[in-house]
């Protein structure tokens, strides 16, 4: 949720706009532990629904056949930028996900295939089923990025998710989903290499979507290069109007040819952000470790011949040879442009769109230049402030980042901005937000007036977001929330476990305890005429049988979902 990766000294470890101090660690929902659990749900069948997007249902899908999602009042192209309502749609289809559908992600945006269907593409990506009481399921796995194709109908929209296959294999095989772009998961443990989505445009009739490579391992993640996945317009369209939930989309796949600037640290990253100014489309490039922004440019109908690229190399001047490629920015300007950010064209200037650097920062800011090669001024203009956004309790510690301008979703007067948003908070137990409920890590949207990037500027008030919501699980239990970054390991310690109650009975006895914290589990061991192997109780109770009589000894110990301990109690008792 789901935060997507920051880019410090070469890797991605963190959300994005992390600074190096932080980045040992990635709570935002790529890769986080909580991104690997679920609630285990057993398989059943339903026929389908009519999704209203008032409320969530009381518990989530599981398996079935069933046609498409319809979300009823899902906003048509005519209806005009509507971010409560674009904010609901993603929640509503979350709430009513298969196995098959994607049920929250981050990395979002879109591209318009026609007047009635829009092209989402996601990175990191949750299948369901999925609930705001339940988490994530996974029962079709986790996977690097996926496509949803939007069909507008009379009722509402229809949502088809396509994978790269291997989702929902059939009535008790939930399967294992690969990625749309890279390879099906490894099964053994170690991850394969990840391709995370960036920008895209569409060129005649075709998609173009450029995807960095990130190599295969665990944390710190070291990006590799770029690609391009080209997606036929009529076949995206044909997948979303099919009359069965769940697709597969196996584009062409392009490796650009990769160059490290004489700075050194990684290779430059291309597509991060996309702007087309007549037949010409020019393609920025993110660089790590030190955030430095990179420009190409290219016909729009050569997109996908790297010999056409040419690279700017400073003062105004191209170059034909990637290693002739120079930064836009000049040294120690200030403004850091990791991937996820946008630029547009507006009020007579060009204007780089992103999140705010800081993390738990709440605002959506632009930075003005007067040609796409910059340079863009340091002095940032606040487009947006979401309230909900915060590294502290009252928050539930939700970070913002990757902010994108939607060109599909926008109009003449109005700029729509989609952003991810996910927590660090861990529980008691050291388990992520994500493994309780699917209501923070999904698509955000902001409608901007176009008057906020003229000459004078509106106040950042005036622009609208979605209604703020706080996940049910947070007000159930307000103190047992923590700010994963806050602790070295990123979990809160292991409260000690104060008490143990016994109550014996004939061959068999009944442990209590007081429940420590949300998400805690506790080992359970009996030494006395028959000594017990350690077993786990996930509540705050066990009982054991089999038990000859005697005298025994119970010790209870309370672990964390990383395995940390705490202080264990014991009780005496005596079997009858």
């Amino acid at each position: 949720m789901i935060p997507r990766m920051a880019q410090a000294s070469g890797t991605k470890t963190g959300p994005r706009h992390v600074p190096p101090d932080r980045t040992r660690r990635r709570r935002r929902g790529r890769e986080a532990a909580g991104l690997a659990i679920g609630i285990v749900a057993g398989l059943g069948i339903a026929l389908g629904w009519l999704v209203s997007t008032r409320g969530h249902p009381s518990a989530p899908v599981v398996y079935s056949s069933h046609p498409p999602v319809l979300v009823h009042g899902a906003p048509g192209p005519a209806a005009g930028p509507d971010p409560a309502a674009l904010d609901a749609q993603w929640a509503a289809y979350s709430d009513h996900a298969s196995c098959a559908d994607w049920a929250g992600g981050d990395g979002v945006s879109a591209i318009r295939l026609n007047s009635s269907q829009l092209a989402w593409f996601f990175s990191d990506t949750y299948l369901g089923p999925a609930g705001p009481d339940t988490g994530f399921a996974h029962l079709s796995g986790f996977l690097h990025n996926s496509v949803v194709v939007q069909t507008t109908t009379g009722s509402g929209s229809t949502f088809v998710t396509l994978t790269g296959g291997g989702a929902c294999a059939g009535p008790g095989r939930p399967g294992d989903a690969a990625p749309v772009v890279g390879p099906p998961p490894t099964g053994s443990g170690v991850s394969a290499d990840r391709y995370w989505e960036e920008d895209g445009i569409r060129t005649g009739g075709t998609v173009v979507k450029f995807y960095q490579h990130y190599l295969g391992g665990t944390v710190p993640f070291v990006p590799d290069g770029t690609v391009l996945a080209t997606f036929g317009v009529s076949q995206l369209g044909s997948a979303g109007r099919g009359h069965q939930y769940g697709g597969v989309a196996r584009p062409a796949v392009i490796t650009l040819p990769s160059s490290t600037p004489p700075s050194g640290g990684s290779p430059i990253l291309w597509g991060a952000a996309l702007l087309r100014v007549a037949n010409t489309v020019y393609v920025y490039g993110s660089h790590s470790p030190d955030g430095q922004l990179y420009l190409a440019r290219v016909p729009a109908s050569r997109l996908t011949e790297f010999s056409a690229w040419r690279f700017y190399a400073g003062a105004g001047a191209w170059s034909a040879d990637q290693a002739g490629a120079r930064p836009v920015q000049p040294q120690n300007s200030g403004l850091s442009a990791p991937a996820g950010f946008s630029v547009i064209q507006a009020g007579h200037r060009y204007w780089l769109i992103q999140a705010a650097s800081a993390v738990g920062g709440q605002d959506i800011v632009g930075y003005p230049a007067s040609t796409p090669w910059g340079p863009f001024a340091a002095a940032a203009r606040v487009l947006y402030r979401d309230p909900a956004i915060g590294l502290d309790a009252a928050h539930d510690y939700r970070i913002m980042y990757e902010a994108r301008a939607e060109p599909a979703l926008s109009t003449r007067d109005t700029l729509v901005i989609s952003y991810n948003v996910n927590s660090e908070a861990v529980s008691t137990g050291c388990k992520p937000m994500s493994a309780f409920t699917n209501s923070v890590t999904l698509p955000r949207f902001a409608a901007v007036p176009m008057a906020a990037f003229g000459d004078a500027g509106v106040p950042a008030s005036s622009a609208r977001g979605g209604a703020t919501e706080y996940p049910q699980i947070v007000a159930r239990n307000p103190g047992q929330w923590f700010d994963g970054w806050a602790y070295k390991d990123g979990c809160p310690p292991v409260p000690a476990l104060p008490s143990v109650h016994a109550r014996p009975g004939a061959g068999r006895v009944t442990l209590s305890w007081p429940d420590i914290g949300l998400g805690m589990r506790y080992s359970v061991s009996l030494q006395g005429p028959r000594d017990t192997p350690v077993t786990t109780a996930y509540h705050n109770s066990a009982t054991i049988k089999g038990l000859p009589p005697g005298r025994y000894l119970a010790t209870v110990m309370p672990f964390n979902f990383k395995k940390m301990t705490g202080q264990a109690a014991e009780v005496s008792f005596t079997v009858p």
